[in-house]
């Protein structure tokens, strides 16, 4: 412990833990293996969540889609 130290202790902080809310992957893009595929969804071979970075298969980005009106929060009107 050196001078400074002994002069100005640093005082201890109690940890802050923060709770982050799900991700509700909003918005998923496409991603495609072959150019002469890229423009059509349907033959996309995987999806990337735009806010969270977590890549999707086609069924799952799917059931994410056809899920979404009960993961997005609504807003009080």
């Amino acid at each position: 412990m050196g001078l400074f130290d002994k002069l100005f202790p640093k005082e201890e902080k109690p940890a802050v833990v923060v709770e982050t809310a799900p991700c509700a992957h909003g918005l998923l893009t496409p991603r495609w293996d072959s150019v002469a595929d890229m423009g059509k969804e349907e033959r996309a071979t995987s999806f990337v969540c735009e806010a969270c970075r977590e890549e999707f298969s086609p069924q799952e980005a799917r059931a994410l889609h056809e899920s979404m009106a009960e993961r997005l929060p609504v807003g009080d009107s």
